[in-house]
């Protein structure tokens, strides 16, 4: 194995060591038993890759001899997480243990919120590493576990693992941007769709396919024409065809996903029934992020074989949520950044939908999920660094002693991740004063932590 640059890529910067290049295989080849001082070695490595904001050099792997032929791994760091590898399946495949690959040697048949695991120190959710596992494998379609079973009800708990299938569709909004949401963009008017074909146009399945070409947006497409598109594309070895159906739906009714378009409504029903994420059971708190997938059944006809919902904030601003208590507090977010946004600060605000790290010195790190955090910089002095500061919100939305315990579990984690204000939302008469009282306290805190002097109160 060898490091070459991502600008030349003919220019090799230096050969891996034996040992270096035997950690990689065992930490990422699926089945392999990672030795301690593996993660030491990957670490570095991914380090020199890449310098925490861009990439450096790319890995070459030696199990292909072709000149021009070798297969590459490149590093990603999300904006919030470890640096990890992921496979450029442009380059070809693996001929060694890499041709089976993962993202991190963690078990994918662990619930991360085990009750016998200590707070913070449960297997954490994590995105899907690769796009390649979009796909199902062969004869394993709908029967692969962690998917769904066919229930047209099921909930994914809070903290518990997502299904495959919500994994995925959680793992698409995070990294098309739709869980992340800067004050300028406010007021974007872009179509959701346009932002999606631009990310999918970037990510490639295989050296022939990349995932614009199985990645849809459009319910009113005919299951056989799209089908019919599959089944001429170069596909992946041991992958069975099908699509991906991704769109914002109206309402979910009767076990169907309802998109009103201007000829009437575009009904999908899955066969095997659609499951949700979040809290929010009786599906009545529209709109919906809606994941299907669309393959063909034994006897070769198309069809919508499953699917996945997530609660959306609004069709012009699809943030994905758990909960209709959760919008409530979203929009007062949006409100407090607009309104700080003019006394010259600016908030990131993000909903995490995957597990966030909190390092500690010497001592393991521990991993929660916030119900948001917001990002700002300090209105820094002239030749001063501007400082970064976070406050994590959590959504109060019910007083079952089950679930108060479980948000008391996690809250100590939450505040050495940045200051921690939580928001209460009940339907009772108080709503009102508890969220005035919420704004002003948010509001007050950032512009405190942004050192901008406040000159009446918030």
């Amino acid at each position: 194995m060898e490091l070459v640059e991502r600008d030349h890529p003919g220019t090799v910067r230096r050969h891996l060591s034996a040992e270096e290049a035997a950690a990689v295989r065992r930490f990422c080849g699926d089945g392999q038993q990672v030795r301690p001082e593996d993660v030491r070695l990957v670490e570095a490595v991914l380090e020199e890759m890449h310098d925490g904001r861009h990439v450096r050099l790319w890995l070459e792997c030696d199990c292909v001899r072709a000149p021009g032929g070798r297969p590459r791994l490149t590093a990603r760091m999300r904006e919030d997480g470890p640096r990890h590898f992921v496979r450029m399946h442009q380059y070809g495949e693996h001929h060694c243990a890499l041709a089976s690959f993962r993202q991190t040697p963690e078990p994918e048949d662990v619930e991360p919120d085990d009750d016998c695991a200590r707070p913070g120190q449960h297997n954490p959710l994590r995105p899907v590493g690769d796009a390649l596992d979009y796909l199902d494998d062969l004869n394993e379609g709908a029967a692969r576990p962690g998917g769904s079973t066919g229930s047209g009800g099921g909930v994914g708990e809070r903290g518990r693992r997502l299904p495959r299938l919500g994994r995925i569709l959680h793992t698409l909004l995070d990294d098309a941007g739709f869980a992340r949401l800067h004050v300028d963009a406010l007021n974007d008017k872009s179509r959701t769709w346009e932002r999606l074909e631009a990310y999918a146009a970037d990510q490639a399945l295989s050296p022939q396919l990349s995932l614009s070409q199985i990645l849809y947006f459009k319910p009113w497409t005919h299951l056989n024409e799209k089908m019919t598109e599959v089944d001429a594309l170069v596909w992946p070895k041991k992958k069975a065809r099908s699509a991906l159906l991704l769109f914002v739906a109206d309402e979910l009714r009767a076990g169907a996903a309802i998109k009103k378009t201007s000829m009437g409504e575009c009904i999908l029903r899955p066969e095997k029934g659609i499951r949700a994420g979040g809290r929010d059971q009786r599906l009545t708190q529209p709109p919906y992020w809606v994941l299907g997938v669309v393959d063909r059944d034994r006897d070769g006809n198309a069809r919508v074989r499953e699917a996945f919902a997530q609660h959306a904030y609004s069709f012009a601003r699809p943030v994905p949520l758990d909960s209709r208590y959760e919008r409530v507090t979203l929009k007062l977010l949006f409100d407090v950044m607009a309104w700080v946004k003019k006394h010259g600060v600016d908030v990131t605000l993000w909903k995490p939908l995957f597990d966030r790290e909190v390092r500690r010195t010497d001592a393991p790190s521990q991993w929660c999920r916030p119900d948001f955090e917001l990002t700002f910089r300090s209105v820094a002095a002239v030749g001063v660094a501007a400082r970064l500061h976070r406050i994590v919100i959590e959504t109060m939305g019910a007083d079952d002693p089950d679930y108060l315990e479980r948000k008391l579990r996690t809250q100590e984690i939450m505040k050495r991740r940045g200051i921690l204000i939580e928001h209460r939302v009940a339907d009772d008469a108080a709503q009102k004063e508890r969220d005035d009282a919420f704004f002003r306290r948010v509001a007050a805190k950032i512009l405190h932590l942004a050192g901008v002097s406040q000159t009446r109160p918030v």
